[in-house]
């Protein structure tokens, strides 16, 4: 027995009432055994056994119903026996339908339809024997008594089934008796007199005669069954053309729903959340599909909508948000042109007015808002504060607070008092539901949400580029809408031998690929993306490439400009800043405390003169060399012009002595220098620092280029002591270069 069928799991009323008319079933039917004495035997066996027999021959009606032939047996033995051999005829049938096949009997099922037979049966027979009281009735009371008991029986039936439906929760009693039972009424009617006439042909004709009758009743009986047959094709076919209209409409919703990404399943929720409040505001059936439709299309005027603006995180500009308000009459003005059986265009168009008349296109206010749009405003402002996100109790409770405060001015408190009381069943019901119709059309929702998705990016990507100057942010910004787009993959930019992104881990990929950066020709750089997992598939190769092409012009200029950048601030000879950057350092740097070493080359007019400017240039590029070895973490190294360099750190004065002393054991030991040692070839610097000599860079520097050339005069002072007179200099020995090497740095005030 499936879940739906246990008797556990209905309401608990319905429950009472199932056992309530078991209880009388069963009494009733032991009053009609114990009372079944003095019939004529004869005839309630045959009566019997057309019951057994016409229990399981049922004639198609209308909407798919059925209308047993047991209803015709059990009305003519009611006339012509009694109300007691009535009902056990109606018991019997009723037990050959719920009992067989037995691997199909749901217990409560045949309680219920045992005790409703039997009170059907014996309130028809009141009824009947209250217009004729007797066999000697004149035949108009009889005809009279007969279709009473059909109204009776049809009542009894018809009533009995719609309340026990009613309290299992599936609606008014009245309406489902309106929907469900109200057209099979003349059925009943036609039973009753078949019923009478064959009770008096078969008492008042000869055998021969109902021979030839028979078949002529038959022909009609199959006639019957023909045209409704025809009948019944005719509404199969209306209701499939309902379900292709509905599964059309569904198709659509799923296309809206998958353009705007910032509400994944935000269309299906609605529909739900509005189809209950109809429910529970106990509407017809045509108002609550109409809401349903509407609700499944109330975004549909979002499709003349920029992506840009349907997809954006941050608040609307004004301009932005008069676009977005133009959806209502949008969508009104597509779904106008559908002709629905009910309506639903101004629903649509009205689903952003509020109560107090101040909301959007035409202000309208209170009742005059059409109802089926005040139940979507709930609805659609509820799953607004849940879109996107993974709601919690908290979450759900403060979008019932809010509606509940806005009751009256945006909604119709009605509607909110109606939501609040259902809301909690409502919402769990919705998520499965969603994920549901997710799962069934996955694939044309994943393939519209990705197409969507690539044009996000692809848009975002060139409203972003168009803004950005630099190679680093450029890179940046492809590695983050990359990232997100291709799920799963590691993502990096490398250019010129360098890398931008996010780093590999060091679990080997299982899959990889990489998308040159081209323009005119020259490659720039290299997207390059590896998984540890999933292949990529064709659309992250397009997107790929996609966004390659698309960035190369940017790029290029932005390398254009970061080149042309770095020659404006560089010397070309070293490699080092050059003035212009050392002048932009100095504005930079205002009072904060640093250090400033002064370089001046010894003898370097000198060695140009006999060994060519080549070698000065080489000399100058290996001094260059020394002092980004010697000052690794220094502000600025920068040639200031010639043969003058200027060191800019932030260290103590004491740990700038110690860098210059190694920076000039450099210079005097480098192999390349050996041929220009003879002409006192070197370095002399100068030492200053804020606050102690200056509270400017450009006051140290001053004193930093005197003491750098007071060093130098002594240094000169010095080699001239150590010459021998009208003779060339000579190279140092060991010990002498070692002593100037130890020369104090000039450094002191």
């Amino acid at each position: 027995m499936s879940e739906k069928t246990r008797f556990s799991t209905i309401p608990w009323k319905a429950r009472a009432l199932v056992v309530a008319f078991g209880i009388v079933g069963l009494y009733e039917l032991i009053l009609a055994i114990l009372n079944v004495r003095g019939a004529d035997y004869h005839a309630l066996g045959l009566m019997l056994f057309l019951g057994l027999v016409t229990a399981r021959v049922k004639v198609r009606l209308i909407a798919g119903s059925t209308l047993s032939l047991l209803t015709s047996v059990v009305l003519a033995s009611l006339m012509m026996q009694g109300p007691g051999a009535a009902l056990l005829v109606g018991a019997c049938g009723v037990l050959v339908q719920g009992a067989f096949p037995i691997r199909r009997i749901i217990p409560h099922h045949l309680a219920f339809n045992l005790g409703m037979i039997t009170l059907t049966v014996s309130m028809a027979g009141i009824g009947y024997y209250w217009m004729a009281p007797n066999a000697l009735a004149p035949l108009a009371d009889q005809f009279a008594g007969a279709m009473v008991a059909a109204l009776i029986y049809y009542l009894g039936n018809s009533v009995y089934i719609s309340a026990v439906v009613s309290l299992s929760g599936k609606g008014v009693i009245f309406r489902i008796w309106h929907d469900n039972f109200l057209y099979t009424a003349p059925s009943f009617f036609v039973a009753g007199a078949l019923s009478f006439a064959a009770l008096k042909l078969a008492l008042g004709l000869h055998p021969s005669v109902l021979i030839a009758v028979v078949p002529v009743l038959y022909l009609s009986y199959y006639s019957y069954r023909v045209y409704l047959k025809s009948l019944e094709d005719e509404r199969k076919h209306s209701s499939d053309m309902s379900d292709l209209y509905t599964s059309t409409l569904s198709t659509l919703a799923l296309a809206i729903d998958a353009k705007d990404r910032n509400t994944h399943g935000h269309i299906r929720r609605v529909q739900t959340y509005s189809r209950a409040i109809a429910e529970a505001m106990k509407l017809d059936k045509t108002q609550i599909e109409a809401v349903a439709a509407a609700a499944l299309l109330h975004d549909i005027g979002k499709l003349a909508i920029p992506e840009q603006i349907l997809s954006k995180k941050g608040p609307l500009t004004p301009g932005e948000m008069k676009k977005m308000r133009m959806h209502p009459q949008i969508g009104a003005d597509i779904i106008s042109n559908i002709k629905f059986p009910y309506p639903v265009a101004d629903s649509i168009l009205a689903h952003h007015e509020r109560f107090d008349g101040h909301g959007y296109p035409n202000r309208l206010a209170g009742r005059n808002i059409p109802l089926g749009a005040r139940i979507l405003s709930v609805a659609d402002v509820f799953d607004a504060f849940l879109a996107d996100k993974d709601p919690t109790d908290e979450m759900i409770q403060q979008a019932i607070d809010t509606l509940t405060e806005n009751a009256g001015t945006q909604f119709d408190p009605e509607i909110v008092t109606v939501w609040t009381s259902i809301y909690r069943q409502v919402v769990d019901r919705s998520v499965v539901r969603t994920e549901q119709k997710a799962e069934n059309g996955s694939t044309a929702y994943t393939d519209i949400q990705r197409a969507a998705s690539e044009l996000k990016v692809l848009d975002t990507l060139t409203e972003a580029v168009a803004s950005l100057t630099s190679v680093s942010e450029i890179v940046t910004c492809v590695c983050e809408l990359l990232q997100d787009a291709i799920p799963g993959g590691v993502l990096v930019v490398r250019m010129s031998g360098n890398q931008h992104g996010h780093e590999y881990d060091e679990v080997p990929a299982a899959c990889g690929i990489a998308i040159p950066v081209v323009f005119g020709g020259v490659v720039l750089a290299t997207i390059s993306v590896r998984s540890v997992t999933d292949e990529f598939t064709d659309d992250d190769i397009r997107l790929a490439t996609t966004v390659a092409e698309k960035i190369s012009g940017s790029l290029h200029s932005a390398i254009a400009l970061e080149v042309a950048q770095n020659d404006a601030t560089r010397d070309k000879l070293t490699g080092l800043a050059n003035r212009r950057a050392l002048e932009s350092l100095v504005e930079s740097i205002g009072g904060q405390p640093c250090s400033v070493v002064l370089v001046d080359v010894d003898a370097f007019k000198a060695v140009n003169d006999k060994f060519g400017h080549q070698a000065g240039d080489a000399a100058l590029a290996q001094i260059a060399a020394h002092l980004r070895a010697a000052f690794t973490d220094a502000r600025m190294i920068c040639r200031l012009g010639g043969d003058e360099f200027v060191v800019v750190t932030s260290h103590p004065i004491q740990n700038v002595r110690l860098q210059v002393r190694s920076f000039r054991k450099m210079v005097r030991w480098d192999p390349a220098h050996e041929p220009y040692l003879r002409m006192r070839f070197g370095v002399s610097c100068g030492v200053a620092s804020t606050p102690a000599d200056g509270d400017t860079v450009e006051q140290i520097l001053k004193k930093a280029d005197d003491r750098m050339y007071a060093f130098k005069t002594r240094y000169k002072q010095w080699g001239a002591v150590t010459t021998h007179a009208g003779t060339r200099p000579q190279v140092l020995p060991k010990k002498q270069a070692a002593f100037t090497e130890s020369m104090p740095i000039a450094c002191e005030k």
